[in-house]
């Protein structure tokens, strides 16, 4: 189970694209989060507030409740006490269940129409009827099993938004210049070792990268990126740059290259929510600690 919910944790670190919270912020936090990474989960899976309908984590840390002898959980305090609404909870079943996937004991793909446990607070759908003793007789293999889905689930999620901010700040096809969409959906490509992105059609694999429609590429990721994930200073396409996880990083200065080469899911995570507001920093704040430790720019001259 521990193996599972941390290889559960770096998915989800790798794509909540809309966490503003950056995990150097989260360390000089004086009230840490009580949640377990088991807990980040499920809260992963379920997404949405049974009460409101919020995406759960955009109104803090949710709050952890039990309905009936299930595990859930709430968007904010304000929830507490209050009846769940029949559509969301509808909504988190079927998230639940198309997570989950298959029966754990058959292996026999289930939806929330059918039926399902709850062992140690966790909800588990199953084929049959038949089925729901095993599980009660052995929960912890069919949670592992449970969890291991909800981890791919995740992460298949998380791909998707990656997907599309990558896609939305690169903006044109280096082939024929046309705008991403305009020609349907957008093929996913590597470009020569490392770098990946995308075409407008079909039509386009194969053929060779247009240097202008290249250099247009460039200036688009970078201005979507904004700043250096690093040091929050602002970037253009003629700064260094560094290739993560198929994902291209413009950096204000060559140190800051070493740091996102050495935690490469956490800088893409940045990376993504700095697109998603807009080429903005997340990382700044006014609670006084030091968010340029670790190499000092205050005599640094770019390279040219």
């Amino acid at each position: 189970m521990k193996t599972i919910v941390t290889l559960a944790m770096t998915c989800l670190l790798a794509g909540q694209v809309f966490d503003e919270n950056h995990e150097n912020h989260q360390a000089h936090n004086a009230q840490k989060s009580s949640l377990t990474d088991a807990d980040k989960l499920q809260i992963a899976v379920q997404k949405i507030c049974p009460v409101s309908g919020q995406e759960l984590g955009v109104m803090g840390d949710p709050i952890k409740i039990k309905a009936g002898e299930q595990t859930a959980f709430l968007c904010c305090k304000g929830c507490q006490g209050k009846q769940i609404k029949a559509e969301h909870w509808k909504t988190v079943q079927a998230r639940m269940a198309k997570a989950q996937g298959t029966c754990p004991i058959m292996e026999k793909e289930v939806d929330s129409t059918m039926k399902s446990t709850v062992v140690n607070g966790q909800q588990i759908f199953v084929c049959c009827p038949p089925c729901i003793p095993k599980i009660q007789a052995d929960p912890q293999t069919s949670i592992t099993k449970v969890n291991t889905s909800y981890v791919k689930f995740v992460a298949a999620e998380n791909q998707v938004a990656s997907d599309q901010l990558h896609l939305k700040a690169q903006g044109i096809c280096p082939v024929s210049g046309q705008k991403l969409g305009s020609m349907g959906t957008p093929l996913k490509v590597k470009f020569g070792e490392k770098e990946i992105g995308f075409l407008c059609c079909k039509g386009c694999v194969g053929k060779d990268l247009k240097a202008e429609h290249w250099t247009t590429v460039q200036t688009n990721l970078a201005k979507a990126q904004g700043v250096c994930p690093v040091m929050d200073e602002p970037v253009d396409s003629s700064m260094e740059s560094t290739v993560v996880n198929g994902r291209k990083i413009f950096v204000c200065c060559p140190p800051c290259i070493k740091k996102i080469d050495s935690a490469p899911a956490e800088f893409v995570a940045k990376l993504d929510t700095q697109i998603a507001n807009g080429g903005k920093s997340v990382s700044k704040s006014t609670d006084g600690h030091n968010h340029e430790e670790g190499h000092d720019h205050s005599t640094r001259k770019h390279d040219k």
